[in-house]
């Protein structure tokens, strides 16, 4: 791999995790949404 190339890895890296938590955070704020994944979950068992 040729340095130019490593240099974008670290920051598209970065970019994806900060995206991904910021995704996760409004679906936190969104009580509803909760309540229907816990609710998936609970009817596998």
């Amino acid at each position: 791999m040729t340095p130019r190339a490593a240099a974008w890895i670290r920051p598209l890296i970065v970019i994806a995790a900060v995206a991904a938590l910021a995704l996760v955070f409004v679906a936190y704020t969104q009580p509803s949404l909760m309540q229907h994944l816990a609710d998936q979950l609970w009817a596998c068992f």
